[in-house]
């Protein structure tokens, strides 16, 4: 049976999901399932008045209390009440329409209109609870707010009241809101994993991690947005389903799509009613993001500024240069949208007097804001400006962003190898390594020589990281960044004593070491700079302040890879405890990233492995994006290592969906042979056969070593596991390999593999490369050999116990599993039992398919026989166990004979350990 999602019910998904998007209730209920359980159970509550549901404009509280209201028992009578805008000057406007039920003769003083409102609600209750829903509440008269504190007062109704915030409320509700009788139910932005999980409940299917952020950035927590864009996406078909798996269009894809139009028809609503000088301060914040205060008043003038704080539309910062903003972004997402070219041309002019702004004087955002109103003009940055835009994006990993920014850039001597070396390194970001190329090749020899020698070792670097992505080129890399050495110290004078060029030379040949450890660590010959990588380290200083950083990250992983695992893993935490500490560029935090996961990975710690790698998720969209597929893939590789496949399914499918879609430095490999083992593991043959097909049906083409390892290991398990004769004989080989490059970890994982049923002298190697490792696993691994070469029951016991602990089901599965035949052997019956009991619950659904099955299985006890033995075990006695189970007294004996027997145990006590 193919386990795991079908694609055959993939077609419906989409008119699914899209019938879902209209349903607004139920999307109500599914997001604010907490928050509609808060208010239900207040109204319960007897000494309460009622609930106020509050939260930002837009973020769907009357769908809300819509939703309330149908989940309220049916034996309650409920009343819909709203207060229109005119409402404040209309006497009850708010109960208009229990005051045109008054009767005729009714006076029409406010007690008499008070008690006929009551009574109308008391016979239309006909002795049941009544709740009133009021919408709009900022409009209550002061009648209708009298009316209603007596309504509540009386007992007569409990009240739901729908309103932005609680101050709106008339001053006579706030003593109940102090005493805790009328119950503030906020409704706060979701968070991502609440849109995660929303999104997936009205898409069904698979929704990629991130996917699910993509979407809760454009909503910015708005539920009620968050529904407009799913189903504006599935509309316009920039969100779709491949293979049961949501992916969103990519970015060349999207960029000339518009606003989503309900979104659209929002905003224009809510600006459209605000005065010209307003709207025309939102359409300034909308093209600039960002301004500083003195600057918007000096433009528009204080007296908008302040009413547009009054009201809310904008947000001050409190310090530094007081940048104001618009309050809700998703304005200023829309109006820009429907402003001309020469509209935002003559904004452009109005606030910065037609000048450019220093980049050095703008933080990131602001540099990146005003790059991005330039565009929109259809305008060119100046070279200095669009080099300092494009250095920002591309720590952003917006790769995408940085090259508009250098897009018609002027050809200047001192700036056009900087701008060509963005270019290029925009380009490898989107992985394109041939253009990366071009790129730099477009830089002539008067232009190279003018940049200083820490950018022309950048220019090397760039060139080094783009051939080893080529086919047949990766060996060109190491000659490049060694004339580029040469040429650093013949730039150097050659002695010439000048404090600066020392410092410039040190910066460069540290850049251009850094180049060099990145390319052998990506071909896996960490052998070949470990000691280098150990010198730097131990020098501690750098003439750039994040060259030790990127020297201790390279090391955690090389002594990883080295049977060096309890030292790597103790300079990850460092490194970790550094960074936590202080602003680094995304780069070092990404290589930390990829690094710590091979870290851990290898070291067995697996939850931590994916901790770190949703962390990541979380990080700037752009980068979490462009690397989506690779992000899923580190999920899912983390579950199958630790022998869970049926968890790292879903994560592997999406990932291999996206990285068909959109290829994350080759990753796909990995991704096809991670899903195989998956499925073999669950004894799913059919479909880890599969997806090996498709992996050998892909051209081979360069990744790193990790990525290759990931692979190869996957791959091979898998199909051991499919009963292929060969895979054990191209595991150990594969370890060979290892081995003779001094990759013992990794060489010790795949001898674990290969040794189900191995030779004494495939134990032995497999003991030898343990004990030149360090960590748990290294050790589970020699006393697992060991165990099994010796049939030393302790030792296969206590490799049972340390993967219990690293919570690797599988492997413990294994341990057992030998260890029962080893008690069996020495004739040891209880231990027998009490290994098979704890193999049993490691069978089924932790562990769907054994590693290892025990030569013979214990004689199972019948029913009568287990009923028995469990009351035994407790220390009922046989004459309470014959009446407990109306059997005669000589029946128990025999029954507990019989179980005695069978599981090799001489009395109640040995029973009870066993059971």
């Amino acid at each position: 049976m193919r386990v795991g999602l079908g694609v055959a019910g993939a077609g419906a998904l989409p008119h699914e999901a899209t019938l879902r998007a209209t349903d607004r209730l139920q999307w109500a209920r599914s997001t604010r399932r907490r928050e509609i359980g808060q208010a239900l159970a207040a109204l319960g509550e007897p000494e309460t008045y009622g609930v106020v549901i509050t939260g930002e404009t837009r973020f769907g509280k009357s769908a809300v209390a819509s939703a309330l209201l149908e989940q309220i028992d049916p034996s309650v009578h409920t009343v819909r009440l709203r207060s229109t805008i005119v409402g404040s000057e209309t006497p009850y406007g708010a109960l208009a329409a229990l005051i045109a039920r008054l009767p005729p003769e009714t006076p029409g003083d406010p007690a008499s209109t008070m008690r006929g409102i009551q009574d109308i609600l008391a016979a239309d209750a006909d002795g049941r609870p009544a709740v009133l829903a009021l919408e709009t509440s900022r409009n209550l008269d002061e009648l209708s707010t009298a009316a209603l504190v007596n309504i509540v007062v009386t007992g007569t109704a409990k009240l739901v009241i729908v309103a932005d915030r609680t101050s709106d409320l008339p001053p006579d509700f706030h003593w109940m809101l102090a005493e805790d009788r009328l119950r503030d139910i906020p409704l706060p932005p979701l968070t991502p994993e609440e849109t995660a999980a929303a999104v997936t409940e009205l898409l069904g299917g698979l929704v990629p991690q991130t996917v699910s952020l993509e979407l809760h950035t454009r909503a910015r927590g708005n539920p009620q947005i968050l529904l407009m864009t799913v189903a504006e996406m599935l509309r316009t078909g920039t969100l779709r389903v491949s293979g049961g798996v949501w992916m969103t269009a990519g970015a060349d894809e999207e960029r000339g799509a518009g606003p989503l139009r309900q979104v659209e028809d929002l905003v224009r609503a809510r600006v459209e009613r605000e005065p010209p000088e307003i709207r025309a301060v939102v359409e300034g914040l909308a093209c600039a993001r960002r301004l500083p205060l003195e600057i918007l008043v000096r433009v528009y003038g204080p007296d908008v500024v302040v009413r547009m704080e009054e009201s809310r539309l904008i947000v001050v910062d409190d310090g530094g240069r007081h940048m104001v903003a618009l309050a809700d972004p998703l304005i200023g997402d829309v109006v820009r949208s429907w402003l001309s070219v020469t509209r935002r041309r003559e904004l452009r002019d109005l606030i910065m007097g037609g000048g450019e702004p220093a980049p050095e004087l703008l933080t990131t955002f602001e540099l990146l804001g005003f790059a991005a109103w330039t565009r929109e003009c259809h305008s060119v940055l100046s070279p200095r400006l669009a080099i300092a835009a494009a250095t920002a994006s591309l720590r952003l990993y917006d790769a995408q962003f940085a090259l508009r920014c250098l897009e018609g850039v002027a050809r200047e001597q001192d700036t056009w190898a900087a701008v060509q070396r963005l270019r290029a390194r925009a380009s490898l970001l989107l992985q394109v390594p041939r253009q990366a190329l071009a790129s730099l090749d477009a830089v002539a020899a008067e232009e190279s020589a003018a940049q200083s020698a820490s950018d022309a070792a950048w220019s090397a670097a760039a060139r080094a990281e783009a051939l080893r992505w080529i086919p047949g080129r990766s060996d060109e890399a190491p000659r490049v960044l060694e004339d580029a050495r040469g040429e650093v110290l013949v730039r150097s004078g050659m002695g010439r004593e000048d404090a600066d060029l020392e410092r410039e030379t040190g910066h460069a040949l540290e850049i251009l070491d850094l180049a060099e450890f990145e390319h052998f660590a990506f071909r896996g010959d960490f052998a070949r700079i470990i000691d280098r990588l150990e010198a730097a380290n131990a020098a501690g200083t750098a003439h750039d302040p994040d060259f030790p950083l990127m020297v201790q990250c390279l090391l955690m992983e090389a002594r990883t890879a080295m049977g060096r695992e309890q030292e790597g893993l103790a300079l990850m935490h460092e490194v970790a405890s550094a960074l936590g500490g202080a602003v680094h560029e995304a780069k070092i935090r990404h290589e930390f990233g990829v690094r710590a996961f091979n870290v851990l990975l290898l070291n067995g710690h697996w939850r931590q492995c994916l901790a770190l790698v949703k962390g990541t998720v979380k990080t700037p969209l752009a980068r979490a994006s462009a690397l989506g597929g690779s992000l899923e893939l580190g999920i899912g590789l983390a579950h199958v290592y630790a022998g869970r496949g049926a968890e790292a399914l879903p994560s592997l499918l999406a990932a291999t969906a996206m990285l068909e879609h959109q290829p994350v430095f080759n990753t796909l490999g990995a991704a096809y042979a991670a899903t195989a083992f998956a499925y073999a593991q669950l004894g799913d043959t059919a479909s880890a056969q599969h997806y090996l097909a498709k992996l050998d049906a892909l051209p081979v083409l360069p990744c790193s070593h990790a990525t290759s390892a990931s692979t190869e290991f996957c791959s091979l398990l898998a199909r051991r596991w499919a009963g292929d004769s060969g895979a054990v004989a191209r595991l150990v080989e594969s370890a060979r390999t290892d081995i003779a490059a001094g990759r013992w970890t990794m060489a010790g994982l795949k001898l674990v593999g290969a040794t189900v049923g191995a030779t004494d002298d495939e134990l032995r190697l497999l003991e030898d490369v343990c004990g030149r490792r360090q960590g748990s696993l290294a050790r589970l691994g020699l006393l697992l050999a060991r165990g099994t070469r010796t049939g030393a029951l302790e030792d296969l016991i206590a490799a049972g116990d340390l993967a219990a602990e690293l919570e690797l089901d599988a492997l413990e599965a294994r341990c057992v599993a030998v260890a029962i035949d080893a008690a069996r052997d020495a004739g040891d019956t209880v231990t027998v039992r009490l290994l098979q009991t704890r193999l049993d619950r490691l069978a089924g659904t932790r562990v769907p398919v054994l590693p290892v099955v025990p030569r013979t299985s214990l004689p199972s006890l019948t029913v009568r026989e287990q009923e028995v033995a469990a009351l035994a075990a407790r220390g009922t006695s046989n004459r309470q166990i014959a009446e407990d189970l109306r059997l005669s007294v000589r029946t128990v004996e025999g029954h507990l004979y019989q179980v005695f027997s069978k599981l090799g145990v001489a009395n109640r006590a040995e029973l009870a350990a066993v059971l």
